[in-house]
Formats: C-alpha cells, structure tokens, sequence
C-alpha cells in the first residue's frame, strides 16, 4: 500500500468516526431525554422543542456549509465541528434549565451536519475510482452510531445521565 492509500484510509477512518460520533449522540440522547425530563422539569413542549432542535439546525447547517466549504476548506470546517462537539458536550453537562439545555442541542446539531458537510466530499475525493464503494461504507457508520449509543445508555443502566452523556466524548475524541 503506497502512502497516498495508506494516508487515504487514515482519513477515512476519520471521517467515519465523526458520522459515527454524530448519530451517537442522536441515539444516547432518545435514551436519556426522559432523565433530562426528571432533572429539570421538562414538560412533554419542552423535550418537543429540545428534540427537534436537535434536527433542524443539523439540515441547515449541511447546506450553509456545502455552500462554503470550498472557500473555507475542509481542515478549518472539520476544526469547526470539532470545536462545536465538545464545546455542547461541556455546556450539556453544566446545564442548569432548560434555556442551556436547548442552546447545547442546537450547537451540536451545528456541529454534526458540519460533519455532514466535510466527510462525504472528502471520501468521494479521496477514493475518485472507488467513490460508491467508500460513500456507502462510511454511511455505515450512522446506523453504528445510533446502535452504539442507545446500547450506551442501556448498559450503564441507572447511572445518570451525566455520565452516559459523558460518553459522547469517547467517539468525538477519536475523530478529532
């Protein structure tokens, strides 16, 4: 394997890691939404909006960001998302109400269709002979990180949901 292959792999791996760490957060985040409910007094409103904030700005941000890639490049949008990534982890787990709960949610759906934005055009540009091949194997890697998340929050069980949240880390880490 030469080193441009070798180099390419490394990114896609990478790539595949951050789709990954994306949806682990949608899927622990269904599995705890019913803590957050508990611990800050959440009406059934209240987890609507806090849920779908976790959609929208997702959509918007794949769109903002396809549009401006090219100008700003791929390393300072993947940096972006990254910083977006564990800048909401922190702000979720010092959250006091429900206002910092909803603001933590929305910069990470930023972040995860930043994600969006980057990893699809550099797989395709990457593997240009291959680009089916690769896109479809990276996009493995939503449904393993849905699946990882809500078996997250399953296995640590009664634990709080701090601490399962903590676990969002683990995947965001690894691709940055």
């Amino acid at each position: 394997m030469s080193d441009s292959e070798a180099d390419n792999k490394k990114l896609f791996w990478a790539c595949f890691i951050a789709l990954v760490a994306t949806s682990f957060v949608f899927g622990l985040r269904a599995n705890i939404i019913g803590d957050w409910q508990a611990d800050f007094g959440l009406t059934e409103a209240d987890k609507g909006k806090i849920l779908g904030v976790g959609l929208w700005p997702f959509a918007i941000s794949i769109v903002i960001f396809s549009l401006i890639i090219d100008y700003i490049g791929y390393k300072t949008t993947a940096y972006f998302a990254m910083a977006c990534h564990i800048a909401s982890l922190c702000l979720t787990l010092m959250a006091k109400g429900e206002t910092a709960l909803y603001w933590s949610v929305f910069l990470i759906a930023i972040a995860n269709g930043t994600v969006e934005a980057f990893i699809n055009p550099v797989v395709a540009t990457a593997f240009k002979k291959e680009k089916a091949k690769w896109l479809n194997i990276l996009h493995a890697g939503w449904p393993a990180g849905l699946a990882l998340g809500a078996l997250t929050a399953i296995l640590l069980g009664d634990a709080g949901w701090q601490i399962k949240y903590t676990m969002c880390f683990i995947p965001v880490v690894i691709y940055a």
